[in-house]
């Protein structure tokens, strides 16, 4: 296999469930007809610099990570695209969550690479132009321990 591959073959994967559920209990369902899909990880810093730091250099130590899914695609009413669930979960949480847009997520590249993780969304958006295909966008913030393991 080619180490190169392009986004429309990585694979986003939801599980609707909080996040002290444990992930090989969970049903996975692909969420279908994607376009963009991006994993973002941040770390906070604290600054320690003092009087004797070296050479008058700054030094930092990490606090906490933070991990971004965001995410577009055309909308579909074909079960088989897992859009209209995953759309009446962020807008109308139920009591399996908590009443809180929770999810477990999964991107998985060609390869076998992937993340996993537990992620509250916190924005569902619909575009619906006048003479242009109808699509939606999600971004949703990491609610606990995203592992990201290489094959």
């Amino acid at each position: 296999m080619s180490e190169q591959f392009v986004g429309r073959d990585v694979v986003v994967n939801y599980a609707i469930a909080t996040e002290s559920a444990s992930p090989g209990a969970l049903t996975f369902k692909r969420l279908g007809m994607m376009r963009g899909k991006s994993m973002k990880t941040s770390w906070d810093t604290v600054d320690t610099t003092a009087d004797m730091s070296p050479a008058f250099t700054k030094t930092n130590l990490v606090t906490f990570k933070s991990v971004e899914f965001s995410g577009d695609g055309v909308s579909y009413g074909e079960t088989v695209a897992n859009q209209k669930e995953f759309k009446a979960h962020v807008i109308n949480p139920g009591a399996a969550t908590g009443n809180q847009p929770k999810v477990w997520l999964q991107m998985i590249d060609p390869d076998g690479d992937q993340y996993q993780g537990p992620f509250i969304v916190g924005e569902w958006s619909d575009d619906r132009p006048y003479d242009d295909a109808a699509t939606w966008s999600i971004t949703a913030m990491s609610n606990g321990a995203v592992t990201y393991t290489p094959v």
